[in-house]
């Protein structure tokens, strides 16, 4: 656990907030990198397309964190 004042994280809501801010990074350098002047989409709606993809993967991420986290705990109360 990490306590951020009154805060206390976990292994998972913390890796998870490290994932969505890593991958909004490479979203925005994405479509920074893709928008060409001749395309006619602007490029804000480049980077609210590829946040939205990080949004996605970041709540898929964390669905599989829990679901494996609990396995885990589940496993090791049924060896006791």
């Amino acid at each position: 656990m990490i306590r951020i004042g009154r805060f206390e994280f976990g292994f998972a809501p913390l890796s998870m907030v490290i994932v969505f801010i890593m991958l909004s990074a490479f979203a925005i350098l994405s479509a920074v990198s893709q928008a060409r002047p001749e395309w006619p989409m602007p490029i804000s709606g480049l980077i609210i397309i590829n946040e939205s993809v990080a949004l996605l993967a970041t709540l898929v991420y964390g669905i599989l964190l829990h679901v494996i986290m609990t396995l885990r705990s589940w496993i090791k109360s049924r060896k006791n």
